[in-house]
Formats: C-alpha cells, sequence, structure tokens
C-alpha cells in the first residue's frame, strides 16, 4: 500500500451536498478527439419549481474554509470559536466586488469554488494547494489554474493531476472558446511547471510523506510515468429555456431540452477540439447551465457578505 491509496480520505465535500443541489443528466455524449468525458449537470428545482441557485451559493459557502485554508494550518477538530475566525480569514481572502447600484460580480471566484466542489464530489478528487491562502493582495485573481487536484488511479498505478479552467459566460460557446484557449496558454507558458511546484512547497495536508511521494513523480517540472495531466473544466452559461419554462415545465422537461441543446453543443465542444494542438492531455468537461451566471455570482457574493 502507498501513500496515494489514502488520497481519497483527503475529500472535504460531501457527495450529501453535491446531490442536494446539483443533478446529473444521463447522455450518450462523447469527445471525439481527446480522451475524456463531457458531464452534463442541471440544478435542481425546489418545491416551487425554481432552480436552486441561491441554495447552491450557500452550499459552497459553507466549504469555504476547506477550500480556502489548508488543512495543515487548522485544527482537525474545529471548536465553533475556531470555526468562526477561520471563516472570517477565508471570506476575507474573496474579492467582495461592489454590487451596489445594480452591478453584477464579474470575478470568476464563484465558478471557482464551485469547480472545487465538483472535483472533489464527482472526481473523487481531493484538492492539492488552497491557492486562494496564497494571494498577497485579496484583490488579485489566483494565478495558474482554478484549481489543482489529485487522485490515485490503482489500475493503472499512476496519480491523475487535474487542473481547473473556469469559465462563466453568456454564452456557452464564448465559454468554450475561453476555456481552451486558457489552457493552451497554460501550456505555452509552461505554467503547468510552476503549478508542480507549488504542491510541493505548498501542500495543503500534514501528510510530509504523500507531499514527497508526490514531489518524486515530477522531474524538473515535468510529469513522470506515473504522472497524468488532466484539465477539469466548468461551462457554466445562461441557459434561454430556464425564461420559457414555467414551473411545472421544470420538473419534466429540462433534462430532455438539455439533451437536445447539449448535442449542439458538444458538436461546438468537438469542432473546437479538432484544431486543438495538445490532443494527448486528458479533459473532464462540466456543463452547468443557470438561468443567469450572474445572478448565480452575486448570490455567491451575497453568501460571502
Amino acid at each position: 500500500m502507498t501513500s496515494f491509496d489514502t488520497i481519497k480520505d483527503l475529500i472535504a465535500v460531501k457527495s450529501g451536498d453535491y446531490h442536494r443541489c446539483i443533478d446529473i443528466l444521463e447522455h450518450d455524449f462523447s469527445l471525439n478527439d481527446v480522451t475524456g468525458n463531457i458531464r452534463f449537470h442541471h440544478l435542481k428545482n425546489d418545491g416551487n419549481g425554481r432552480p436552486m441557485v441561491k441554495a447552491l451559493a450557500d452550499m459552497l459557502y459553507s466549504y469555504i474554509i476547506d477550500y480556502c485554508i489548508a488543512s495543515r494550518n487548522r485544527p482537525d477538530q474545529l471548536t465553533p470559536q475556531q470555526a468562526l475566525r477561520l471563516a472570517k480569514e477565508a471570506r476575507n481572502l474573496f474579492r467582495h466586488p461592489n454590487l451596489e447600484n445594480g452591478q453584477d460580480d464579474r470575478t470568476g471566484e464563484a465558478g471557482e469554488a464551485l469547480l472545487f466542489f465538483l472535483m472533489e464530489a464527482v472526481l473523487q478528487a481531493p484538492q492539492m494547494v488552497a491557492k486562494m491562502e496564497l494571494k498577497t493582495n485579496h484583490r488579485d485573481e489566483v494565478k495558474g489554474s482554478d484549481g489543482i487536484h489529485a487522485r490515485w488511479n490503482a489500475e493503472e498505478n499512476m496519480v491523475e493531476f487535474y487542473f481547473g479552467e473556469s469559465k462563466f459566460y453568456k454564452s456557452v460557446n464564448a465559454a468554450i472558446t475561453s476555456a481552451l484557449k486558457s489552457i493552451s496558454d497554460f501550456h505555452d507558458n509552461g505554467m503547468y511547471k510552476h503549478e508542480f511546484s507549488i504542491v510541493t512547497k505548498h501542500f495543503k495536508f500534514a501528510d510530509e510523506k504523500m507531499k514527497s511521494d508526490l514531489s518524486a513523480l515530477v522531474t524538473g517540472g515535468e510529469p513522470g510515468p506515473r504522472v497524468r495531466i488532466n484539465h477539469a473544466c466548468l461551462i457554466g452559461y445562461d441557459w434561454e429555456e430556464y425564461n420559457n419554462m414555467t414551473p411545472k415545465d421544470m420538473r419534466v422537461a429540462v433534462k430532455e431540452l438539455l439533451i437536445r441543446d447539449g448535442k449542439e453543443i458538444v458538436k461546438k465542444l468537438n469542432g473546437s477540439f479538432s484544431n486543438f494542438e495538445r490532443k494527448y492531455l486528458c479533459f473532464e468537461i462540466f456543463f452547468l447551465p443557470f438561468p443567469s451566471v450572474s445572478e448565480f455570482r452575486n448570490e455567491f457574493n451575497d453568501a460571502l457578505n
């Protein structure tokens, strides 16, 4: 048994919390030119037929200590006083845009927090570095990827690293284009080397053996034979069908309409990948439509405040 067998024990997000707010769309869509998975999700509805945007934002807030503060920097069991102090510390790491006078939040932090939530709950890949606490100024964006996660692939005797990329746009096509450009830039600039190095320097957990074992898998910033690079991409977008559905439609027609629209979305995605240069990379693509991505961002900031 290696230290990697226990990576799954580091997951903070509870599966039940994920299933409270988000549902899965069963489909047969696939990627053509690269290896990976397409994952369509949708918000669950409350009893009045409303998508659970606020509930999801509040759920993400409940994980801000896990998301923002490295485990090695806090006790395993928090007292109520410690929890309040750390929650305040975590809240202060966010940019808190001014939403007065009808302004919308245009930061990417809500999407990044949601991607953390999905990588842990769906991919079963815990966060390796709490990048939020590495910011020297809370007004800054997180540099590099939108998250570094990993899981142990016992069948192939390999550690799967996941570099996150969250894109929230009104247009799903614009979000896809932006995500693939960011990933191309990530490799053109050699940013992955830096990301591997901060796993060594800022490993989230107190397990020195695992930290050492992970570091040994990378040589000069390049992955060795037991490391696979994956990109986990979250595509959030405005879905106009939400404005066309009655509460009854919300309950019975969401999946059918998402399958219909998903065919065109996946066609666009595969078209984009046909011209993508780094086809050796692996991908986990999450699609999640919203009534309004701006509304979701604003609800998340409301939860923070």
